[in-house]
């Protein structure tokens, strides 16, 4: 299916461009707090994108012609990384870039929900090859920087990108039908209590990954991982996430939004909290098992919110919201101040991941009070 191999292709780019770009940064000879200041900006970029121009393209231009332009875009801006790096040009590009090639995973989330609503798509199924993706492109980036060093990493994207454009010249099967988003109804996904609550939960469970996304690959090199199985490692936790989406249904099915959002904040607390102590190698490794909890528990829990608490007409709106919040602005605003404290020490920034969790318990005792009060009222209107 072509929705399923555009999810492959666009996390397979996605994986070096989250994953690596800190290691890649660094290898060009930036500093801790100059690699913070370049991710943040591509972050912040990226989240008002998606926030503001993102909803707008979908209510102007058809979603498949505008999936075409997006990967093209992309393709065309890539190549701005193998400039000569300078602080400045760098930071121009994050912003370029984080402006148009993000835009593609609210795109495609929103062709994958809109198409389940439809019964023309499986959400699980084509979600499956996105993270299948992801761990084919940790597997193709720990070999290239193996063999060419972490300078050729950018290499990877620039290629994934000409790939995902020249996936979409392909006349689809099973594109869903829908054409444009409808304009409006922001405002009353806003005023979803429910919603609004686990979202938060959202904003603040995705973005704890700041310090891991920004710099877990140098911290596995620095505890002397070499190149190749620092790939492994992170390979281990997108393999880890990769099997609950496959099997959420069945074990996840029968738990409420609230448990399956407090789930996640407890497993996160632990998982940074564990990172932010002197332990064993061995250890540090078996803590990427548990981004299943943290990263994909937290995906399933918003979008079971979605499906169970939201209308249909304001899904896209809600995907939009999630992304440009939960996995852009959060991430870039714990981002602003990893910087300084990885620099004072690796394990001083993963405490402040665990502790950015914390208040999820606060928002899931107040969700669960919210669907009390509706369950007693039957005509209340979320």
């Amino acid at each position: 299916m072509w929705l399923s191999a555009r999810f492959f292709l666009f996390f397979l780019t996605w994986s070096s461009y989250l994953s690596y770009w800190g290691v890649w940064l660094l290898a060009s000879g930036f500093g801790p707090t100059e690699v913070t200041a370049i991710i943040t900006a591509g972050l912040v970029s990226r989240s008002i994108s998606i926030a503001v121009v993102f909803p707008m393209l979908c209510r102007t231009i058809p979603l498949r012609r505008l999936s075409q332009l997006l990967a093209w875009t992309a393709t065309a801006l890539s190549p701005l990384y193998l400039t000569h790096p300078q602080f400045g040009s760098m930071l121009a590009v994050s912003v370029l870039v984080g402006i148009s090639y993000p835009l593609l995973m609210p795109l495609s989330e929103t062709l994958a929900t809109i198409g389940a609503a439809n019964g023309q798509v499986d959400y699980g199924s084509v979600r499956y090859f996105g993270s299948a993706g992801f761990l084919f492109g940790l597997c193709v980036s720990g070999v290239v920087g193996r063999l060419a060093g972490s300078g050729a990493l950018v290499g990877v994207f620039v290629v994934g990108c000409l790939l995902l454009a020249v996936a979409d010249v392909v006349s689809p099967v099973g594109f869903p039908t829908v054409t444009t988003v409808a304009s409006g109804g922001r405002v009353r996904l806003l005023r979803n209590r429910v919603y609004t609550l686990g979202l938060g939960s959202s904003v603040l469970l995705q973005g704890a990954h700041a310090a891991y996304y920004a710099f877990g690959a140098e911290y596995f090199s620095r505890l002397g991982v070499s190149s190749i199985n620092v790939s492994l490692m992170l390979a281990l936790a997108v393999g880890c996430e990769l099997l609950l989406f496959k099997y959420a249904g069945p074990l996840l099915g029968g738990y409420p939004v609230p448990v399956l959002f407090a789930a996640a904040a407890a497993i996160s607390v632990l998982r940074w909290g564990l990172l932010a102590v002197p332990m064993p190698l061995a250890f540090v490794v078996l803590t990427q098992t548990l981004h299943a909890g943290t990263f994909a528990l937290t995906h399933l829990a918003h979008a079971r919110c979605v499906q169970s608490h939201v209308p249909e007409d304001l899904w896209p709106n809600a995907q939009a919201l999630y992304a440009g919040l939960a996995i852009g602005l959060g991430v870039a605003a714990v981002t602003a101040v990893t910087g300084p404290l990885y620099t004072a020490s690796p394990h001083w920034a993963f405490l402040a991941m665990a502790v950015v969790c914390l208040p999820c318990f606060l928002l899931v005792r107040l969700q669960v009070k919210v669907l009390r009060d509706e369950a007693a009222v039957p005509d209340s209107v979320s």
